[in-house]
């Protein structure tokens, strides 16, 4: 469906903080991994909080807007990092709020613009642009914000409102014959697509770049805490555990957790998510050690049950 269509992903469960201030591009700068000065008005950036270890905190997506930026993170973190963020702003011209009256939802696939068009909330330029550009629309139900994304393995858009008007618009597309993906659904497409979410692959037990946080990163703008630990770790360039894909062999299925052994190492890693697509085929994702390479076949360990599985890919 993705590949050919679109559909829509009604509850994302994401959460938006609200930041604002004369010092927030330069008190933002100095906290998060990723280029917040060089990002323009109608832009954005992955970025991550991280500990003064290196680890994570949580993922973000920052966007620029004219007088404020729009911080999106995953469901239940809106009021621990805004009060996070506003901890560290001791002398700052910043502030920081969850807004719990937004709620976000997401259209992905080829036909989304289309799709959008045809309700009254036509993208615009950014339909071809580059993820997170963002833009704001007017609709028959209200304002509905706009933004390029990728999830799931598709390209398409983050819808933006509160809830009454993104209800409508919600509706306005089953009108139109957009098609809801499924919770189960949507779950194996992110597992299959390598991308780790908070709570599940992104913990504090880790540093972004083992979790698939890489991309995070910005190695040529100026301080963010813990900084120090990731530049050694690029030096020296050396990781223990890594996130990766798998292709799960038969018909029984892993779960979170589940410990994962190899002929070479028997205690190789554990799996984060799993899930089946719609083709039936089985998909995980594993914390798996370093040792064990792309390509190799594991073995999971689901109580008395052993489960082959195929390293597939690692995440970038």
């Amino acid at each position: 469906m993705l590949e050919r269509e679109a559909a829509l992903r009604a509850g994302t469960g994401r959460e938006l903080i609200v930041a604002t201030g004369a010092d927030r591009s330069r008190f933002l700068g100095g906290i998060v991994t990723g280029n917040v000065a060089g990002t323009p008005v109608g832009g954005g950036c992955l970025s991550a909080l991280l500990t003064p270890k290196g680890h994570v905190i949580t993922d973000m997506r920052l966007f620029v807007r004219e007088g404020d930026f729009w911080i999106v993170v995953d469901a239940g973190q809106g009021e621990t990092i805004a009060a996070t963020l506003s901890r560290y702003a001791i002398m700052d011209d910043f502030a920081a709020a969850a807004r719990p009256d937004v709620a976000f939802s997401a259209l992905l696939g080829p036909a989304a613009p289309a799709r959008l068009a045809a309700i009254g909330a036509d993208p615009g330029a950014i339909a071809t642009a580059l993820p997170f550009a963002h833009t704001q629309v007017a609709t028959a139900d209200g304002e509905l914000w706009i933004a390029r994304v990728r999830e799931l393995g598709a390209d398409g858009f983050w819808l933006g409102a509160p809830l009454a008007v993104l209800d409508a618009v919600h509706a306005r597309l089953a009108a139109a014959g957009t098609p809801e993906l499924e919770p189960a659904a949507a779950e194996a497409a992110r597992i299959a697509a390598l991308e780790p979410r908070f709570g599940a692959e992104i913990t504090s037990d880790y540093f972004p770049m083992e979790v698939g946080l890489g991309p995070a990163i910005d190695y040529g703008k100026g301080c963010y805490l813990g900084q120090e630990p990731i530049v050694r770790i690029r030096d020296r360039g050396h990781i223990n555990w890594r996130l990766v894909g798998l292709d799960v062999t038969g018909a029984a299925d892993p779960a979170a957790s589940d410990p994962i052994e190899s002929d070479a190492k028997p205690k190789a890693g554990r799996v984060t998510s799993a899930g089946r697509l719609p083709d039936g085929r089985g998909v995980a994702l594993a914390m798996l050690h370093t040792s064990v390479a792309v390509g190799e076949t594991v073995r999971i360990r689901r109580g008395e049950e052993r489960i082959d599985a195929r390293v597939r890919a690692e995440a970038t």
